[in-house]
C-alpha cells in the first residue's frame, strides 16, 4: 500500500468525456454506504451513461427512486434486533460483519456481481464492503475503480488507529508509525480468518494475489477515490499510489418537507437540538431517544428526534410534548441548519452534513468507523465525543449544556462549514470515473 496520493486535476481543466458506456456500481451496507453511489450514479446518468447499481435487496426501492438500474447482489441483512445488535456491537461488530455476514456469502456475491458486470465497461466498488469486486475484476479483466468513504478505511500507519480496543495503545500508535506498523502486522494476521472464504475463492479462481482483502486488497491498482472531505482526513504517505481525494459525494434528495415539520422548525422560542442515529445504529438504538428527550426537557430545549429503522418502535410519550417531534426520516441538509446543536452517532455522511450546517455537534459513536470520525470532528474543534455509547442523562446533559454555550465551538463550526461548500465530490469523482472509462 506504499505510494502517495495522486495530484488533483487543476481547477477548470477540461475533461474529455468518453462516449456513453455501461458502468456498474457495487456497494452494500447501510444507507450511508448506499447514498454516495446513488449520487455518483445520478450524475453519471446525467452525463449520458447507463448505470447499474448492484447492492442488497433492501435498497432496491432507493435505487429505482434515483432512476438507476438495480441488480441484486447478496448478502441481504436480516431485519431483526439480534442481527443489528451483532452488526453494531462496539467491540465485535467488525468480526461479525466479515466472519459471519460478508465472508460466508462471497460465492453468491461473486456470482451476482459477475452477472451484473457481464456487459459493463467499468466497475466501481465500495472498498471494504463489496468484497467480490476485486475478484470479479481480476477474473474478468474489467477495468475497476475502488472508492473509500471514510479516512479510517485506508488504515494509514501515520494516523491514530481508533479501531483498536485499547485507547492508550491507539494513542501510542498515533505517535509512532513504527509501533503502529508492528501492531498492524498482528491485526492483519488476526483478521485473515475473518475473510477465509474470500481467500479460498480467490485461490479457486486462480487469482495469484497475496494481499489481504480487508487492507491493501480492497484498493484498485488503477484508481482509488477517497470520497471524503479533507477536513476529516488529508492524504497520507502510505495511501495507495492511484488514490485521488475527491471530497464527499453528497447525495441530495429532492423531496418536499412535511408541513408539520416545517411548522416545528420555524418555531424559535427555544433552541432546537436534533437527535439522530445513522441508519445502521438506529436499529440498535437502546435508550438513546428516551434519554435525549429527557435531556432536552431538562435544559429547556426543543427536540427533533429522527428515528428510523427499528428505532421507530422506541417507547416514547404519546403524544409528545409540544416542544418535541419525532420523524422516521428527514433530509439532514434541510433540518440541520435549523438546529442549535446536532447529536448523532458519527456516520461519515451525517458528520459531513452536520459540518455543512455549521453547527456544534455531540457524537455518540456506536461501532465501525464512527469513533474514528468522531475523533476527527473533535480534533477540528466542532464536536464533543461521548464514547462507548454511554449516553447517560447526566453525561449527555453536561455535553449539551457546553455545546449550547461554547462560543469558540460555534465559531469553529461556522468556519468549517465555509470550507465544506468549496467541495464538489460528486463532480470530481465522476470526472475520475470518466477518465478511467477512457482507458477501458
Amino acid at each position: 500500500m506504499n505510494g502517495i496520493a495522486s495530484a488533483p486535476r487543476p481547477s477548470g481543466s477540461p475533461v474529455v468525456r468518453p462516449a456513453a458506456r455501461h458502468i456498474v456500481l457495487a456497494t452494500t451496507g447501510s444507507l450511508g454506504d448506499l447514498h454516495p453511489f446513488l449520487a455518483l450514479g445520478a450524475e453519471l446518468k446525467r452525463r449520458g451513461h447507463r448505470v447499474t447499481l448492484a447492492t442488497s435487496a433492501v435498497h432496491r426501492c432507493h435505487v429505482h427512486e434515483a432512476g438507476l438500474d438495480f441488480h441484486h447482489m447478496r448478502p441481504d441483512p436480516e431485519d431483526t434486533p439480534a442481527f443489528h445488535a451483532r452488526y453494531m456491537h462496539p467491540k465485535t461488530g467488525g468480526e461479525f460483519v466479515y466472519r459471519h455476514y460478508l465472508g460466508p456469502a462471497i460465492r453468491t456475491s461473486y456470482d451476482d456481481l459477475a452477472r451484473a458486470a457481464r456487459d459493463a465497461d467499468l466497475l466501481v466498488s465500495q472498498s471494504l464492503m463489496a468484497l467480490a469486486a476485486p475478484l470479479v475484476a481480476a477474473s474478468t479483466g474489467i477495468r475497476w475503480v475502488s472508492a473509500v468513504l471514510q479516512p479510517m478505511s485506508f488504515f494509514s500507519l501515520h494516523e491514530r488507529p481508533n479501531y483498536l480496543p485499547l485507547p492508550f495503545l491507539s494513542w501510542l500508535c498515533g505517535r509512532s508509525p513504527e509501533l503502529h506498523g508492528r501492531v498492524f502486522h498482528y491485526v492483519r494476521k488476526h483478521t485473515e480468518e475473518w475473510v477465509r472464504p474470500v481467500l479460498d475463492l480467490r485461490q479457486e479462481l486462480g487469482i495469484a494475489r497475496p494481499d489481504h482483502p480487508m487492507y491493501e486488497g480492497q484498493h484498485s491498482p488503477s484508481r482509488v477515490l477517497a470520497m471524503f472531505s479533507p477536513l476529516l482526513g488529508k492524504p497520507q504517505p502510505d495511501w495507495p499510489q492511484p488514490a485521488v481525494q475527491t471530497g464527499t459525494a453528497l447525495y441530495r434528495q429532492e423531496q418536499a418537507m412535511a408541513p408539520e415539520l416545517q411548522r416545528f422548525l420555524r418555531e424559535s422560542s427555544r433552541p432546537l437540538v436534533v437527535f439522530t442515529l445513522s441508519s445502521a445504529a438506529s436499529n440498535d438504538a437502546g435508550d438513546f431517544y428516551q434519554t435525549s428527550l429527557r435531556t432536552a426537557e431538562s435544559l429547556g430545549a426543543r427536540a427533533l428526534l429522527v428515528m428510523g429503522g427499528l428505532a421507530a418502535g422506541s417507547a416514547l410519550p404519546d403524544p409528545l410534548p409540544s416542544w418535541a417531534m419525532r420523524v422516521d426520516y428527514a433530509a439532514f441538509e434541510q433540518v440541520f441548519p435549523h438546529a442549535a446543536v446536532i447529536v448523532h452517532s458519527g456516520g461519515v455522511a451525517t458528520s459531513f452534513k452536520a459540518l455543512q450546517a455549521g453547527k456544534p455537534q455531540i457524537v455518540v459513536p456506536h461501532a465501525h468507523d464512527q469513533l474514528d470520525n468522531a475523533m476527527r470532528l473533535a480534533k477540528l474543534g466542532v464536536a464533543e465525543v461521548i464514547p462507548g455509547r454511554r449516553t447517560g442523562a447526566g453525561r449527555l446533559r453536561n455535553a449539551l449544556r457546553r455545546a449550547l454555550t461554547d462560543t469558540h465551538r460555534r465559531e469553529r463550526a461556522a468556519a468549517a462549514a465555509r470550507e465544506t461548500h468549496r467541495e464538489d465530490g460528486v463532480a470530481r469523482a465522476c470526472d475520475e470515473i470518466e477518465e478511467q472509462l477512457g482507458h477501458a
